[in-house]
């Protein structure tokens, strides 16, 4: 892919023969179908696939063992209320051709604040993804190998941590040379076909398996904090992880898990610029200039157009999103819950495996399969979406760097960045980067609920303050809008404060 340097002028100078600023949608856009709506949807289609691994497999999967399906609704609202904070902020940068970051600028206060805010937790964090996932997929390799689980320590290492990140590496190391060297559709395309089996089988398998709809739907819809189950205080080796752990850190790491972090919403929106859906890649455009131009009625119809469109990728990948974590959370709680297995270090996803062989032992191959191929689209994933944060993120803090940067340099850049800084993470002692659990509560505690929920209050000042009335939010929008805020940031800060405060 390529990217253009964000252009400094205002577009409406080069539709001005003809007083248009918005392109006329794809002819394959137009129309009625369900095809229609599934050409609108790009990065969106990422996103999901990139938070699979970690989000799905391991987080939904470990809330449903932990506290059966009591905390689905953390899942539930926690995607919902990102379409929104993802929809406001791609329907704002279709419609002005200004990224949010950029928008940000303008917020009362310091220079820069909240653009800083948002940025350096992001950038800050990127290690962290490309660590805890390959350490995931690793202890997952070495328990498949035979290998033994225990044995002697390895200098600083205790035998299991010194395998596993012999793995990691090698993991990375196969990710950054599939980046390097092949094109992301033929993993996607691949990773497509085989995660669609997965999700066919999980599917099959809660429909076999039969949840308790009654408690599925009051977990799902009434929010509720309890503590851990008495089994989890009975049981030594449990006691000692979850002791000074409040239960108020999994509702920050569940919340983070379906669908990502801020961090990864940057470079989300960033991508529709590829897209070029309405004036996203095109250049910002004034506020005066866009109230001009939507005078005209047919201009405003397809300006209007153009809203939808990040409309339909938000609702229609995040409704994905929230589908698949649900199954494998009720998952969780069917067949993990029960036996008191929960994914914690060295099994974050040895237990799954349950999910399918529930139907037939030799489904663990197709699990088995799923969970190579998510991990490895995700890292994968990641590389391409940090690649879009780090432009966005750069376009606002250091423009002139970044439009000298080509974008393949870009990308050079972001990898060397992210292999680097997690192999480091990767290496360093447990005793001082802590196990793969801690890692993903501190990133979701960063940049997780509490900063997506001012990311919504930030959307609902810039649409007052810098779109013409007549595209601003309705009344609808702007409360949803309210409510996925409030709610997200009200969450995230009580998670901070227990994570100080047990």
């Amino acid at each position: 892919m390529t990217t253009e340097p964000i252009s400094d002028t205002d577009p409406v100078a080069s539709f001005s023969a003809t007083g248009e600023i918005y392109p006329e949608l794809p002819e394959a856009m137009c129309g009625r179908g369900p095809g229609r709506l599934f050409r609108m949807m790009g990065p969106g289609l990422i996103i999901a696939s990139v938070t699979i691994g970690s989000g799905e497999l391991v987080i939904a999967s470990r809330g449903g063992a932990i506290f059966s399906y009591a905390m689905l609704w953390c899942f539930f609202y926690g995607g919902a209320f990102k379409a929104v904070q993802v929809y406001t902020a791609g329907r704002h940068f279709a419609l002005t051709g200004e990224h949010p970051l950029e928008s940000w600028r303008q917020l009362p206060g310091p220079p820069m604040w909240f653009p800083l805010l948002v940025v350096l937790p992001a950038v800050g964090l990127m290690p962290i993804a490309f660590s805890a996932i390959p350490e995931t997929l690793a202890g997952y390799i070495h328990r498949l190998s035979g290998m033994p689980t225990t044995g002697g320590d390895v200098g600083p290492w205790g035998w299991f941590e010194f395998c596993s990140n012999g793995w990691a590496t090698l993991v990375l190391f196969v990710c950054l040379l599939l980046a390097v060297m092949s094109n992301y559709d033929v993993v996607e395309k691949v990773s497509i076909g085989v995660l669609g089996v997965l999700v066919v089988l999980v599917v099959i398998a809660v429909v076999v398996l039969g949840p308790d709809l009654r408690d599925a739907i009051v977990g799902l819809l009434v929010p509720r904090v309890a503590d851990y189950p008495e089994w989890v205080h009975g049981d030594p080796e449990l006691a000692s992880r979850f002791s000074g752990r409040s239960p108020w850190l999994e509702v920050s790491l569940y919340l983070t898990a379906v669908g990502g972090g801020a961090y990864d919403y940057i470079g989300y929106i960033g991508m529709s610029r590829e897209k070029g859906w309405g004036l996203a890649g095109r250049g910002g455009v004034s506020q005066e200039s866009l109230a001009r131009a939507v005078s005209d009625r047919a201009i405003l119809e397809r300006a209007r157009n153009w809203s939808r469109v990040p409309l339909v990728d938000a609702v229609g990948s995040f409704g994905c999103v929230i589908l698949i974590t649900l199954l494998f959370a009720m998952l969780g709680a069917m067949v993990l819950h029960p036996k008191h297995a929960i994914p914690v270090d060295k099994e974050l996803l040895i237990h799954q495996e349950g999910f399918l062989t529930a139907l037939h032992p030799q489904l663990k191959w197709v699990f088995r399969g799923g969970v190579f191929l998510a991990f490895i689209g995700t890292l994968y994933g990641a590389f391409e979406v940090y690649r879009h944060t780090w432009r966005e993120a750069g376009a606002v803090l250091l423009p002139g760097v970044t439009r000298r940067l080509s974008a393949r340099g870009m990308k050079t850049v972001v990898m060397a960045y992210c292999t680097i800084g997690g192999l480091t993470l990767t290496w360093l002692p447990q005793s001082l980067a802590g196990d793969i659990i801690g890692r993903l509560t501190l990133g979701s505690l960063v940049s997780g609920a509490a900063t997506c929920g001012l990311w919504c209050f930030a959307m609902i000042w810039v649409d007052c303050t810098r779109m013409p009335r007549a595209l601003r939010m309705s009344v609808a929008l702007k409360v949803v809008t309210v409510v996925a805020g409030l709610s997200m940031t009200v969450l995230g800060a009580t998670s901070i404060y227990k994570y100080f405060v047990p």
